[in-house]
């Protein structure tokens, strides 16, 4: 299958799922998903996957396996809502799901999957049907504001963390290079979960040029993808073209983790 761009119904379905979380509307309307969201989001790993390599990127995925379940598992969270209101997957090195150094897809409708507030249901004395407070309760970090795709390292143990802060500080100069890179491209890098203090090892660099990098456990780039990028055909060129232009970093960041790879 061809990727052709997902349809209005496909993110409609979204839609409806922001404002109808729960098991019996979504058995009622899994077909949707099923028959459009899952096989457009299998066919854009495969020719994403495609056009990153007629580029030469080592970013690769498989159509069942690098996709994000849309299940959440609420055991352990506040938020007991059964279902994502996006789907998503990842393109990495490897091919391999969760790989260090990724491109991210994240599509859901252009401004968020969940449907505008009907002024009718506001009671004014009941500061839970406010806005605000629904805003607020259902709030999902990145996720819930609009498609968007992004490329880097998203790490979550020490040594992998370490292990780019030392190259950082090995080579400073091919660091200040990425940067450059990024800048002239446009990009910049996300927040990047900092650490308040500098981290163990790395103190004597507190003060320098290089600090703002290496409090950092995370380095991203990322940008939003339009409700009309995500219909086109086109979609799989553009994802591939962003992770070009992320290449230095990406470079950088497997460079630092062939270094402690067994």
């Amino acid at each position: 299958m061809t990727f052709s761009g997902f349809a209005p119904a496909d993110l409609a379905f979204l839609t409806g799922l922001a404002a109808n979380n729960d098991r019996d509307w979504f058995a009622a309307h899994r077909a949707a998903y099923d028959d459009g969201l899952k096989p457009a989001l299998a066919a854009l790993i495969a020719d994403t996957s495609t056009a990153c390599a007629a580029r030469d990127l080592p970013l690769s995925g498989d159509p069942k396996r690098s996709v994000f379940r849309i299940h959440r598992d609420p055991r352990f969270s506040k938020d007991k809502r059964p279902y994502k209101t996006h789907v998503s997957c990842t393109l990495t090195r490897d091919g391999q799901k969760m790989s260090p150094g990724m491109m991210y897809i994240h599509i859901e409708p252009e401004g968020g999957s969940r449907p505008g507030f009907d002024p009718d249901s506001i009671d004014p004395l009941d500061p839970s049907t406010h806005p605000s407070e629904a805003a607020a309760k259902a709030d999902d970090g990145p996720f819930g504001h609009g498609p968007f795709v992004a490329c880097g390292f998203y790490l979550d143990e020490r040594p992998h963390i370490d292990a780019v802060r030392r190259l950082i500080v090995d080579q400073p100069a091919r660091w200040a290079a990425v940067e450059a890179a990024l800048s002239k491209a446009g990009l910049t890098l996300d927040p990047g979960a900092p650490v308040k203090r500098m981290p163990k090892g790395f103190e004597d660099q507190a003060g320098t040029d290089l600090e703002p990098a290496l409090k950092r456990t995370r380095w991203l780039v990322s940008r939003s993808l339009t409700g009309a990028e995500v219909a086109s055909p086109a979609l799989p060129a553009a994802l591939a073209d962003f992770a070009l232009s992320v290449r230095p970093l990406l470079d950088f960041g497997w460079s630092a983790l062939d270094r402690i790879a067994p």
